[in-house]
């Protein structure tokens, strides 16, 4: 019986659903006031568009307007139909109307007739902002980027409110409020308003206290720490000077505190506590009258309370990790390289490191990429889980080795593209390699040619050949630096201009239409250079430099030539007893050449060099050769080692070079007896030989913060010594090694913190040593300019002999400092040293340009 009065229910719905769907569907389309139209919205039906008219189009084209419908006269639509509805959402999706109407103005016959009635936004004539100071208006303004004539929308309104409370809540102001106006510009004719933003900012919102709770394996101190941007305003009693922390002030961000939130997290991740989470985190503010601070400061900050609840969850720990699908190398290479040990504490930032891309190319991708295994992937699994121990399998596909098929540069569009390929590590035809394409880039970035931060390696595998194509894109950078310096010394002001163009072409020094400004492309080097403080000295000199001499090999050519004058006067009467002067006049010529053992960062250089020295009562060197002439021939051969990650703000990497000098022996050969000769004759031609030698290392911290560990040391010795020392090209340490003023052959070397030269005896020493320890630090990183801030720790000393020579008896120096670098003038810096010991320290500032204090 139940069963029969269920079925007859069912029956009686469906009959009743069958009923009401056969009613006929009706609405109407009315017209003006004058008639109306039945509409069957079940049975629609097919018009041919008659014509359609355009109403309130705010001066917009009807054509565009009917474009951007999709309607169109003679198009076969139904009414009603998708083509209508579809219509008004095109319409409406442009932003441009608040009201989108399409309307039936008549039918006649087969043929509809269309009316679109739209009506249009407001558009914006000016906008104010009000209640805030001009300052903050300006930047506000600003970062608003909208203009006379732009649609005023909501979205355009919403956006602008939330950039004025972004504004502030960067500062501290988290309750800033944000409300508009719109008001019709009468000025205008049209649908013209003014908006006007009233802000009110508030009192700034700091945080009293900062409670954490639930840490029981990690103190509260070090979670401060990891959080580097939330604080109570108690911050400083808890946390190290050296900590950003310590340096930042107390201000609640919502968006900060969920990233220091996470930052907290990941910490105990990389501890081994893989299931750590924040519980809960609670804000609330703090009543006016609890605050145990001033009136006056109740009247500009608001404080709030934040609590965090943390869940550590118990350590884990690796136990066994193993391998599988890996056939071109053993288990136990690749657990080498992974460098995990059983008993390690579960961490697997390490593990995602150490397995697809350490810095240091140790990582198992790199094994695989830089035997061309492209298509290589991995993926670490965890297969068991067991109290606190975890056993992880990393599944290895290999896939098949790849080649380089097509190597390609795009956007050079000043040098040329044989230039940049010959710097390439990457050739067609070979396997692929991620390191030859890191070095690769490298390689072009110390070319100088081009912003480092675009230049950017594509490789485009194609997985159904096994080949890869590799884009270079670069961006051209102001290669060409113009020289201007200023500065005081030896009792003179003196200047400089000069110009040098790094990317030089002089083929086509002769083509008028390769002179944009420059003729430029070709990698050469040319330098011109002059200094002189206008009465008492100059120095003139030009080099040029081919990169790649013969255009098959990494190996340089460069040919320089000079003339120097210094005098007491260019006016003075150069027959008088109190003129004196010394003129130099040289020429070098240096081949350079890339090595590949031990390997191809190393570099063997060459150099044959020729100075003419003559001296008119010049008693600045030494008091025993005041007049004559002097010749310097010597032969220099150097080995180089340079892997800086990048010329400007390296991160990695290190530069080390050994440098020899030498004469012929001319005193050993001659058979004369030096003991009776005059000094003018005794050093006529100059013998030496001399050893210099510099190393710089670079070590990543944190961060961006990089220690640089310098030192430098040479010597100058002699072959006979009833010759002696040569007067000229002696160590002069001390002050910022800008030598625009010494003209004399002498060799500066800058230590900062002490005046120029005088740690070293008046006629110059043989024999001197430096070490240097600088903390770096970037402000700003981009294509127009770097500017990074540092504090150094300096000792060095010199002396006349090497039998004196103390290796650790070193006048000391601590400072701080700053540079510069912009493409057109190069890198320019300046530095506060305090030295610590002797008379010629204490404070002292030091101007340098270029590596001039390196």
């Amino acid at each position: 019986m139940a069963k029969l009065m269920k079925d007859i229910i069912r029956f009686a719905v469906v009959t009743l659903i069958l009923i009401v769907a056969s009613l006929p569907v009706k609405a109407q389309v009315v017209i003006g006031n004058e008639q109306a139209y039945d509409i069957d919205y079940l049975t629609p039906k097919t018009y041919e568009i008659g014509g359609i008219t355009v109403e309130n189009t705010d001066n917009l084209d009807q054509r565009m307007v009917l474009l951007v419908a999709g309607l169109q006269v003679g198009d076969v639509i139904k009414v009603p139909g998708d083509k209508i509805s579809t219509a008004i959402d095109n319409l409406w999706e442009q932003g441009l109307f608040e009201d989108v109407q399409i309307l039936l103005s008549r039918i006649q016959d087969n043929k509809v007739f269309l009316k679109i009635v739209l009506k249009g936004r407001p558009k914006l004539a000016a906008f104010r902002l009000l209640g805030i100071s001009g300052g903050d208006a300006d930047k506000i303004r600003k970062d608003f980027n909208i203009r006379e004539g732009d649609v005023v929308t909501e979205n355009l309104l919403k956006t602008t409110c939330n950039k004025a409370r972004a504004f502030y809540s960067e500062k501290g102001y988290t309750n800033a409020s944000v409300t508009t106006k719109l008001t019709k510009d009468t000025a205008n004719k049209g649908n013209y308003v003014i908006v006007e933003y009233n802000i009110k900012k508030g009192k700034r919102v700091k945080i009293d206290s900062l409670i954490i709770e639930g840490n029981e394996n990690i103190s509260t101190n070090k979670i401060l720490r990891k959080m580097r941007n939330t604080h109570d305003v108690k911050y400083k009693r808890k946390m190290f000077v050296w900590t950003k922390g310590f340096w930042t002030r107390s201000k609640y961000r919502e968006f900060e505190l969920q990233e220091d939130l996470d930052n907290v997290i990941n910490y105990y991740n990389e501890q081994g506590f893989r299931d750590a989470r924040i519980v809960m985190d609670t804000v609330w503010p703090v009543a006016s009258e609890d605050l145990k601070i001033s009136n006056r400061k109740k009247s500009k900050q608001d404080r709030v309370k934040v609590k965090v609840q943390i869940y550590e969850g118990k350590p884990f720990f690796f136990r066994n990790i193993t391998f599988s699908g890996n056939t071109v190398y053993s288990s136990e290479t690749l657990s080498k390289h992974l460098r995990i040990n059983k008993g390690d504490p579960y961490n697997k930032t390490i593990l995602e490191t150490n397995l697809t891309y350490n810095p240091s190319g140790t990582d198992i991708y790199s094994m695989y990429m830089d035997n061309g295994y492209l298509f290589f992937s991995a993926n670490a699994v965890e297969v068991a889980v067991e109290n606190d121990s975890i056993d992880i399998e990393i599944r290895i596909v290999e896939g098949k080795q790849a080649r380089i098929r097509n190597v390609i540069v795009e956007g050079n569009t000043i040098t040329n593209d044989k230039i940049i390929m010959r710097e390439l590590h990457t050739k067609p035809g070979d396997l692929f390699s991620r390191d030859a394409v890191i070095r690769s880039r490298r390689e072009l970035v110390t070319l100088g040619y081009f912003k480092e931060e675009s230049l950017i390696p594509e490789p485009h595998p194609n997985k159904e050949d096994g080949t890869v194509d590799i884009v270079y894109k670069v961006e051209e950078n102001h290669t060409s630096q113009l020289q201007l310096q200023g500065g005081y010394g030896n009792g003179m002001i003196i200047g400089q201009v000069g110009i040098q163009l790094n990317n030089f072409s002089a083929r086509n020094v002769f083509n008028r239409k390769a002179w944009q400004p420059l003729p430029a492309g070709d990698g050469q080097k040319l330098v011109l250079n002059a200094v002189s403080n206008g009465s008492y000295y100059y120095a003139l000199n030009a080099g040029f430099t081919e990169p790649w001499l013969g255009g098959k090999r990494p190996q340089s050519l460069s040919v320089s030539i000079s003339h120097n004058l210094i005098s007491n006067g260019f006016w003075q009467d150069k027959t008088s007893d109190s003129y004196y002067s010394l003129r130099i006049t040289g020429a070098n010529a240096s081949l350079t050449r890339r090595l590949k053992w031990p390997d191809d960062y190393f570099i063997l250089s060459q150099a044959l060099s020729y100075k003419h020295y003559n001296l008119n009562n010049y008693n600045y060197l030494t008091s025993y050769f005041t007049n004559g002439h002097s010749n310097d021939l010597s032969y220099c051969i150097g080995i180089s080692r340079n892997s800086l990650d990048s010329p400007i703000y390296p991160r990695s990497g290190s530069e080390v070079s050994v440098q020899g000098y030498v004469t012929p022996p001319y005193s050993l050969l001659n058979g004369k007896d030096y003991t009776t000769l005059e000094s003018s004759e005794k050093y006529k031609w100059l013998e030496y030989y001399k050893i210099n030698v510099r190393g710089s290392w670079m070590l990543n911290l944190i961060g961006d913060v990089v220690l640089n560990a310098r030192f430098r040391f040479g010597y100058m010795g002699w072959y006979n010594k009833d010759v002696g020392l040569s007067p000229f090209g002696r160590y002069y340490v001390g002050g910022d090694g800008l030598s625009s003023w010494v003209l004399d052959g002498r060799e500066v070397v800058p230590l900062r913190g002490y005046q120029n030269a005088k740690l070293s005896p008046d006629d110059g020493a043989s024999v001197f040593n430096r070490y240097t320890l600088e903390l770096r630090q970037p402000i700003i990183e981009s294509a127009s300019a770097t500017i990074y801030v540092l504090g150094f720790l300096e000792g060095g000393n010199s002396w006349g002999d090497i039998k004196q020579f103390q290796p650790f008896k070193v006048y000391n120096s601590a400072g701080l400092g700053v540079r510069l670098y912009m493409p057109m003038f190069g890198l320019i810096g300046l530095d506060w040293g305090y030295g610590f010991d002797g008379a010629y320290g204490g404070s002292q500032f030091h101007f340098s340009i270029g590596q001039s204090i390196d």
